[in-house]
């Protein structure tokens, strides 16, 4: 039979079919067909002969004296009888839930397990709150016999999946908690102590925690619960205290639940997981916890709300009061103090239990090394690690959790699998023990006679076959759990070396000269000073610990840098400015390939080593998975800004803290596709295309903002509405790390002395300036996460002179009568962004309008190549790498794209592609442009935005660029595929000199 949980193929179930004309064809098969269904169904056998016999005799009366004549035929088949031997001389629990209710016992075998999985649910679901306390009593402990008859059924013989058969259990401590809860209610109302609200809104609510609030019940397991109440929501009219009355409720409610009768009990019920428990009463009000956990709250207390849900009371308060608490459970930086403290708990359990090296007798298939503890500490650590920053992290639902690690590629697939399938054999081991004698254990027996049992009961063929099973997947277990946020081994005598004594010996002195120091004594002086606790990151013990432990490691990657001096200065200055919340130390021991990473932009990217220092929250982006996946596309970037802006504090809501927030976003993707392009592992088309896409959201979602916000307070414009038209680099998508947006505001207006409709109205011009000035301060505006954008406006019509939003009508009349040709030129580039559709519309239509006029091309030519040599005379330049000026660089290269793209757009008007290369590649389409000399111009431009992108990232011009770190001569050489930095000049050189000599022949001078 599967270990794993599987269940045998079920047809269609007919349970739940519409009304109508009966469907021909044969019923689904019942529980016992299909589990003879599964593979080794005929093998099975109880581990107890005489008690399987009995069992069957017992219930043969059983079926004759109620006249049952349809499960006496079924005992009397071959699988009728192997079906209840098997569970007869296996579980005397079982044994007697069978033998108490025949009539259910016959359900189970032949009724289709779907129909009588949806049977139990809907009886439950339709049961009176209003019956009597032994009623109530009663009907629960029955239906908890027969959930925990039908559960174990399709559990055992494969008929569902072990998980199936969990979630069944949970809902029926759903429905019992939340019967019983409505029974107490109502009961205090008939007593007079409270009043009955409209529907359920009690203010009493109880979260289900643990296993149960996951939906992941064990087979004998209790029911973890916690009970709040919120005094001001209650209309109280008793005689003594509110929380003396929700006391007293609480208190039935255990009573209801895990008392023990003739009918035995429903579920046993434990409250210990409330703030404070040892000194809180049993019902707590919801400020009292929201403060324990704003002031106190634990790291296990953190991970016990992953799992909550309110269950029953006032369901919509308890939902509230979750939702509350998300930043007490998630923290939006990376938090692996908290991995650390999982970790902890982790081998204080295996300290207190003893486990050692695991053996399948007396093996704790839950708390033992490799067993159910342990994955769900592998999820809970990658959940509170990443959970922050990634909502989709944040399930309570183990299996579930796992695919979405997957997913997100948190885990590679096999290592999911490997845990997925442990999960659930461990799961159906456990179920196993506890179906027995309903005992709430986890460890498999330490006699051979009791492993035998076990063997037999999970279909196993032997004690040997078990035992390989538990040993071979607690190491696998075990091996992945220990590795994850990796603890690597210590060179101690290095670090002691360096950091023990008053001396250093010579050794050791060696040893930094041969990793790369050229001043051994400076850097220990660093090294020393961070042990010492000299900066805030390095203040904490467990900082310092953890610095001796990696120190080696830290010396390696510098070490491997151009300059490990610079490397290590830069990365002392970056510790300056972490603050001591930051468990920087952590996350490298954790991540050794952050370490690496680090190191390689200390010692090669100066620049992104500045935005890094100054905004240490792009550590955490670093630590994403996803960092180094090409980046999403435009819609997925706008869904993941307006989902990380909903996941704000309030006061992140509006305003300032709103605006830090895109700021934080879009500084997070500026971040990766900066270090992306660093690592080669992005073209520059991808890296413009994906920087443009950031800005254009930011700008689409702070444009609706402020149009919004003005709005609520004056009333909406008269008017389409308006538009935002982007040009120069955000317009061609070419956007590079810190380029500026060209901007453009377009108004549909026809008398901008119109007012807007709000009480307090505002001259419809006077309002689209605002919402313009507004826009621009926001994304000028500087934060914790850096300032979002320089906003350059000059290029709207007449300059800075012109007013900052153009009405439609103004635009189009200043185009046909007053704009240069450097201005037809720029639009060549231009793109409306965002903003009213049919402004948009309106807008792009006039653009090309434009662009497409007939022109004279040889007083076109005139103008372009004069324009040319004035921007030659102000930045003259022959430096190869001053990309933008020198003859042959990227301004020769787009006046070329511009000139010939004005020239041609009357008659070929799909020549207006916004970017360079991909212009000269339109040209060459429209047979405008001959197919080698535009490939080679497309070619030019793609190598120069290249370079311009990688030395606008590491390069400060402190020096010049060929006195730079052999580290950058590497990259800028690897970037456009050339050995070295000698052959990458020399290459460029021939570039230019070819790219000028067609600016020659197309444009010439003036």
């Amino acid at each position: 039979m599967d270990l794993t949980g599987s269940a045998v193929p079920d047809q269609p179930d007919q349970s739940a079919a519409p009304s109508g004309p009966p469907t021909p064809g044969p019923p689904p098969p019942g529980g016992l067909a299909l589990a003879a269904q599964a593979p080794g169904f005929g093998r099975l056998r109880g581990h107890r002969a005489d008690q399987a016999a009995a069992g069957l005799e017992r219930l043969r009366d059983a079926a004759a004296r109620a006249g049952d004549a349809r499960l006496g035929e079924v005992l009397e088949t071959p699988a009728g009888s192997t079906f209840f031997s098997f569970l007869f001389g296996n579980s005397p629990y079982l044994s007697r839930l069978l033998l108490r209710d025949p009539a259910f016992t016959r359900e189970v075998a032949t009724a289709p397990p779907a129909a009588v999985m949806a049977g139990l649910r809907r009886e439950l679901a339709a049961a009176d709150p209003a019956m009597g306390r032994e009623r109530l009593m009663k009907f629960l402990r029955l239906q908890r016999s027969r959930v925990a008859v039908a559960a174990a059924v399709y559990d055992c013989f494969g008929v569902r999946g072990v998980m199936e058969c969990a979630e069944l259990l949970s809902d029926m401590a759903d429905h019992a908690v939340r019967l019983a809860v409505a029974h107490l209610l109502l009961e205090r109302v008939r007593r007079g102590d409270l009043e009955r609200p409209e529907g359920d809104r009690w203010g009493y609510f109880v979260l289900a925690m643990g296993k149960h609030g996951s939906r992941e019940l064990n087979y004998s397991s209790d029911i973890d619960l916690i009970v709040l109440y919120a005094p001001e929501a209650v209309r109280y009219t008793g005689s003594k205290t509110l929380r003396d009355c929700f006391v007293r409720v609480t208190r039935d409610l255990v009573a209801i639940l895990q008392s023990r009768t003739g009918d035995g009990y429903v579920f046993r019920t434990d409250l210990r997981l409330r703030p404070d428990a040892s000194s809180t009463p049993t019902a707590i009000t919801v400020e009292f916890a929201r403060d324990y956990y704003d002031r106190f709250g634990r790291t296990w207390e953190r991970t016990a709300m992953i799992k909550a849900r309110p269950v029953a009371g006032d369901v919509a308060a308890g939902t509230a009061f979750l939702q509350g608490l998300a930043p007490f459970i998630w923290d939006e930086g990376l938090d692996f103090t908290s991995v650390e403290e999982i970790r902890s708990m982790s081998q204080q359990i295996h300290d207190f239990h003893g486990h050692g090296a695991v053996r399948a007798p007396g093996h704790d298939v839950k708390l033992g090394r490799g067993g159910i503890r342990e994955i769900e500490f592998f999820v809970h650590m990658h959940q509170l690690a990443y959970g922050g920053r990634n909502r989709r992290l944040r399930g309570a639902r183990l299996l579930a959790m796992l695919q979405t690690l997957e997913d997100e590629h948190q885990v590679m697939p096999r290592e999911a699998a490997t845990l997925r399938d442990a999960y659930l054999l461990l799961r159906r081991v456990e179920h196993r023990l506890q179906m027995v004698n309903d005992d709430q254990t986890q460890k498999l027996p330490e006699s051979e006679e009791g492993l035998e049992h076990t063997a037999l009961f999970l279909g196993l063929a032997s004690v040997q076959e078990l035992s390989s099973l538990i040993e071979t997947t607690a190491r696998e277990v075990h091996d992945l759990y220990r590795t994850r946020f990796n603890v690597p081994e210590s060179e101690e005598d290095l670090s002691a070396a360096i950091l023990g004594g008053p001396e250093v010996s010579p050794d050791a002195m060696a040893q930094l000269q041969t990793a790369g120091f050229t001043s051994p004594e400076a850097a220990i002086e660093v090294f020393r000073g961070w042990a010492d606790g000299r900066h805030e990151a390095t203040a904490s013990e467990r900082a310092r610990t953890i610095i001796r432990e990696i120190l080696h490691q830290i010396i390696a990657a510098l070490g491997k840098t151009p300059d490990p001096d610079r490397a290590l200065a830069r990365m002392d200055k970056f510790l300056e400015t972490l603050p001591q919340d930051i468990s920087f130390f952590a996350m490298l021991r954790a991540h050794t390939w952050l370490l690496r990473l680090i190191a390689d932009v200390m010692g090669s990217a100066p620049r992104i080593a500045d935005t890094l220092g100054g905004n240490h929250r792009l550590l955490q982006a670093v630590l994403d998975p996803s960092f180094f996946l090409p980046i999403p596309d435009r819609a997925a970037l706008a869904e993941e800004l307006g989902q990380f802006l909903e996941g704000g504090r309030e006061e992140e809501r509006g305003g300032e803290g709103r605006i830090a927030r895109v700021a934080a976003w879009a500084g997070d993707r500026r971040f990766q596709v900066g270090v992306q392009t660093l690592e080669n592992l992005i073209s520059v088309d991808e890296a413009s295309a994906s920087l443009s896409h950031v800005a254009e959201v930011v700008v689409e979602t702070l444009l609706r903002d402020v149009t919004a916000e003005l709005a609520a307070h004056h009333g909406a414009p008269p008017g389409a509405g308006w538009a935002v038209v982007a040009l120069g680099k955000l317009g061609a998508e070419e956007m590079t790390f810190e380029s500026d947006l060209d901007l453009l505001f377009v108004a549909d207006l026809q008398d901008d002395r119109e007012l807007t409709s709000g009480p307090r109205p505002l001259e419809a011009r006077r309002f689209h300036a605002r919402a313009a000035q507004r826009l621009i301060a926001a994304l000028r505006s500087r934060s914790t996460a850096g300032r979002l954008y320089e906003v350059d406006l000059r290029l709207r019509p007449s300059g800075e002179s012109g007013p900052l939003v153009t009405t439609l009508a103004a635009f189009r009349d200043y185009h046909e009568q007053a704009a240069w040709t450097w201005e037809h030129m720029a639009l060549t580039r231009a793109r409306v962004l965002c903003g009213a559709p049919e402004v948009a519309q309106a807008v792009g239509d006039r653009i090309r309008e434009v662009l497409t006029r007939a022109r004279d091309p040889e007083q076109l030519r005139v103008q372009v190549a004069r324009m040319r040599d004035r921007v030659a005379a102000e930045y003259p330049s022959d430096d190869p790498f001053e990309l933008k000026y020198v003859r042959g660089g990227l301004v020769d290269l787009e006046f070329v794209a511009q000139y010939l793209q004005l020239r041609h757009a009357a008659e070929a008007p799909q020549v207006l592609a916004g970017g360079t290369a991909a212009a000269f590649e339109a040209l060459a389409g429209a047979g405008l442009l001959d197919g080698a000399e535009a490939a080679s111009l497309a070619g030019a431009a793609r190598m120069q935005r290249t370079l311009q992108a990688l030395l606008r990232l590491t390069w400060n011009r402190e020096t010049p660029l060929g006195d730079a770190p052999e580290a950058l001569h590497g990259k800028l050489a690897a970037a456009v595929e050339c050995a070295d930095f000698a052959g990458l000049e020399a290459k460029l050189r021939a570039t230019q000199t070819e790219a000028a000599a067609s600016f020659q022949r197309v444009v010439g001078r003036g």
